[in-house]
């Protein structure tokens, strides 16, 4: 789940890796894009996109909004990249970039819980940004859905993430008739094709656990604007 450091250090190594041969390019865009289509930054692209584009359902001022879009990042992304590194530095799991499934539970679940604790916050303290609120809440859910998953199959998180972007805008977009969505809509769904190929190459899932992983993604966002906003 947390690639960042592994990421480092195949450009830390290229020039004895030929990472940036011929040959070895395609692994390295596959690492780029996986770096920056993250799971945990997935938060971060979502609540950018409601501020962006559906200003009339988050009334917030441009101030507001950049402060609320820190606090997200530090709490989505880097809290739990700092809990996922503890627990590599004090052995619970062998590796940071969780490539062994069993390792992903703990992590996963630490996640969905930060989430959920955000989420608790818009809700119950922010009333005038309730979407976000029920937006994390979908997230969390998404994540602790994963986690639970994980235990048995080795589902793509990256395609959960994807996917809970894309179902957020096909189901705000017949709700708000807000056309403007649809470039973002474009644009999501090409980054949903190079994120699958860049894992399938990459060799860290198969084609039916990226396509699950896409289709929970999209179901649990797409239902928590549906039925709640």
């Amino acid at each position: 789940m947390n690639i960042s450091s592994s990421f480092f250090r195949e450009i830390i190594n290229s020039k004895t890796q030929g990472l940036f041969s011929k040959e070895r390019l395609p692994y390295f865009v596959a690492w780029v894009i996986s770096f920056v289509f993250h799971p945990l930054l997935m938060p971060t692209y979502l609540n950018g996109l409601v501020f962006k584009y559906c200003t009339d359902l988050v009334p917030l001022t441009r101030d507001a909004k950049i402060q609320i879009l820190f606090f997200i990042f530090i709490s989505t992304y880097l809290v739990p990249s700092l809990a996922t590194g503890l627990l590599w530095v004090s052995g619970v799991i062998s590796s940071i970039g969780l490539e062994k499934r069993s390792e992903r539970i703990i992590p996963l679940v630490v996640t969905g819980l930060v989430y959920t604790g955000v989420s608790y916050v818009f809700l119950d303290y922010l009333q005038m940004a309730r979407l976000l609120g029920l937006l994390m809440g979908g997230v969390a859910l998404a994540v602790i859905i994963t986690a639970f998953i994980t235990n048995y199959w080795k589902i793509s998180s990256h395609m959960v993430g994807i996917g809970g972007l894309l179902g957020f805008v096909i189901s705000v977009i017949p709700k708000s008739n807000n056309i403007s969505l649809e470039g973002p809509l474009i644009g999501i769904i090409l980054a949903s094709g190079g994120i699958a190929s860049s894992r399938l190459l990459l060799g860290a899932h198969g084609i039916w656990q990226i396509i699950s992983g896409f289709i929970l993604g999209i179901v649990v966002s797409w239902a928590a604007v549906h039925f709640f906003v």
